[in-house]
């Protein structure tokens, strides 16, 4: 099968439009439609309902979906190691949730980067559902989370210990205060938000929500109010007195784990590049 009708009903299935995917795909939007049919066709079910200025994924375009990102994941995969050139022997896929990334992983990833010239990395950012929906598929080799996923033949290993403390951009101030207008919420995953939430029973409802650390920290050097972030990230930002650690709100501990096969192609080299962080 084309791979094109398949990249083309995830795009229309996204945008939920014809013209709009025709757009991103940069073809007409007859062509749009020409792959869609014929993959209608070779499926023999519709895809997506078609109503009027409204387009909307069927059962069968639903439970497709996901079969669709696998088989074009899988294909992608299979290219990339079979157009392996000399100098990169070996390739390790990598994905982890967007706030490990801001912590840890990215200079882990810029470490084994310079140190392996022979490895080609594939490194992707991704929510807590997909690191483990990957997993579970074998179309990455190493996830990085919050919590343990419970997958057959998968290994799980602790890898670091962060240390979430609450600042602020206003000197002095108290947790209840920091919690209340301008408090912006990190989601730090399932085990993060319990512990707020006994912390916090009370709280308001925080304006921002973000899944980055990053973001987190850029509105509160930028626009002022208050956040859990880790302490190795604040630490500079309190020694110039742009942020103050709120000093009753409780610290939080969070596990990170890594999660690999244990009988994949890579399991002896994962082993040896965690030793890194």
């Amino acid at each position: 099968m084309d791979t094109q009708l398949l990249e083309t009903f995830l795009e229309v299935g996204r945008l939920r439009n014809f013209g709009k995917a025709a757009d991103s795909l940069c073809v007409s939007p007859s062509t749009v439609s020409a792959r869609i049919r014929q993959l209608e066709t070779h499926l023999g079910l519709a895809l997506f309902t078609r109503g009027h200025h409204q387009i909307g994924l069927t059962p069968a375009g639903e439970r497709m979906e996901r079969h669709a990102r696998f088989i074009l994941g899988a294909w992608e995969r299979a290219y990339e190691d079979t157009a392996l050139s000399e100098r990169h022997q070996r390739r390790l896929v990598v994905a982890g949730v967007a706030s490990l990334w801001d912590t840890f992983l990215q200079d882990w990833l810029n470490e084994i980067y310079g140190a392996y010239p022979t490895l080609g990395v594939r490194a992707e950012e991704s929510t807590p559902l997909r690191v483990v929906e990957k997993l579970e598929q074998n179309m990455i080799d190493v996830g990085f989370l919050y919590d343990t996923p419970r997958i057959r033949e998968v290994y799980v290993e602790e890898v670091a210990t962060i240390s979430l403390v609450m600042v602020s951009s206003r000197a002095a101030i108290a947790a209840e205060q920091a919690i209340g207008e301008g408090y912006v919420r990190v989601e730090w995953g399932a085990n993060f938000a319990s512990i707020h939430e006994n912390y916090f029973p009370q709280r308001l409802l925080a304006r921002a929500r973000v899944n980055s650390g990053q973001i987190a920290l850029n509105l509160l050097l930028e626009c002022g109010g208050a956040a859990y972030l880790p302490r190795n990230i604040v630490e500079t930002w309190c020694r110039q007195q742009r942020l103050f650690i709120v000093e009753d709100a409780p610290c939080i501990e969070l596990k990170a784990y890594a999660a690999y096969r244990q009988h994949g192609e890579h399991y002896e080299l994962i082993r040896k590049l965690l030793q890194r962080l």
